[in-house]
């Protein structure tokens, strides 16, 4: 049976990505058995995969020499290593895909699709669990339309205002998603504060908002699935939701979405000015990049995305 070993990149973001290279290198081999290294933060995305033998969620010398010897017994068939790991040169394998510095500039789909000699652009594939399933199905029953606000990101440069997202998600359910809940999700334990300060703000308010941070990514990929829109900072979230098909709307600062946009049929992005000023303006104050986004700028934005699937 053959067999591969799959190393995620440690950006959660680019995790998500990277689901699309992993099932386009399981589909080219029959009765493949998995292992996936990631970081703890990615595991949930990945505890689903068909054929998953082993998934380690951590970076140790110890956990890379528990690899070197199993592989040195019996290699492995493949490995892919997406995070471009030093130490993954020690670990034997019959064939290796390593990923290195890029060239030319595009999105990490078509990096990846290189990579590995796929013909397309290679989108994020996630696999489901029922656990996953029932988790989204008991936080959110109804069949109410669900505006995922995801305030959250891995720095400060990559966050626009809680107070902006408070707004527009105010402006959305008052008209045109009246009726919505508004659902204000974090991607890691880092986002906690943030979307507490988010749903407690439209709570008192009066508008329908629940704070979901703390649930797992593949329980929120199954909410995204009944997202309305969503609207959020690029991370993994946002990622999960254009994965999914919802209408996506990320904004970006200091990051290049040229490379690193979230990748689905109704994914749009947003900048308040160019990436040039915005990676000087960085090195003066961090979150300037995206303090050039106006409340009204990602209304408009969002809007336009709602009224593309058909709600006006």
């Amino acid at each position: 049976m053959p067999s591969l070993l799959f190393i995620a990149p440690p950006d959660l973001g680019e995790a998500v990505l990277a689901t699309g290279a992993l099932d386009f290198a399981s589909t080219r081999l029959d009765e493949l058995m998995t292992t996936i290294v990631c970081s703890p933060d990615a595991r949930d995305l990945y505890r689903a995969t068909p054929g998953l033998e082993a998934l380690i969620a951590e970076d140790s010398v110890a956990m890379w020499l528990s690899l070197a010897r199993r592989a040195f017994a019996n290699p492995f068939d493949v490995c892919i290593d997406l995070a471009n790991t030093p130490a993954v040169h020690a670990i034997s394998a019959r064939h290796r895909s390593v990923r290195t510095a890029s060239r030319v500039l595009r999105h990490l789909t078509e990096e990846w699709a290189e990579l590995l000699g796929a013909d397309r652009p290679l989108g994020p594939k996630l696999y489901f669990d029922e656990r996953a399933r029932a988790r989204a199905a008991a936080l959110l029953p109804d069949a109410a339309p669900l505006l995922v606000v995801a305030p959250g990101g891995l720095n400060a440069g990559k966050r626009w205002s809680s107070e902006g997202f408070a707004a527009v998600a105010r402006r959305l359910v008052s008209d045109p998603m009246r009726g919505a809940i508004v659902v204000v999700q974090g991607a890691a334990a880092r986002d906690g504060a943030l979307t507490g300060e988010v749903a407690a703000g439209l709570a008192a308010d009066g508008v329908d908002a629940r704070d979901l941070q703390g649930i797992d990514l593949l329980a929120a990929a199954a909410l995204m699935e009944r997202a309305t829109l969503c609207v959020g900072n690029d991370n993994a979230l946002t990622h999960i939701a254009a994965a999914m098909g919802a209408p996506t709307l990320t904004l970006f600062g200091p990051t290049d979405e040229r490379m690193r946009a979230p990748y689905g049929p109704r994914a749009r992005t947003l900048r308040g000015q160019g990436l040039e000023d915005a990676a000087a303006a960085a090195r003066l104050d961090a979150r300037a990049g995206m303090e050039h986004l106006s409340i009204d700028a990602v209304e408009a934005a969002a809007r336009e995305l709602l009224h593309a699937g058909g709600l006006r």
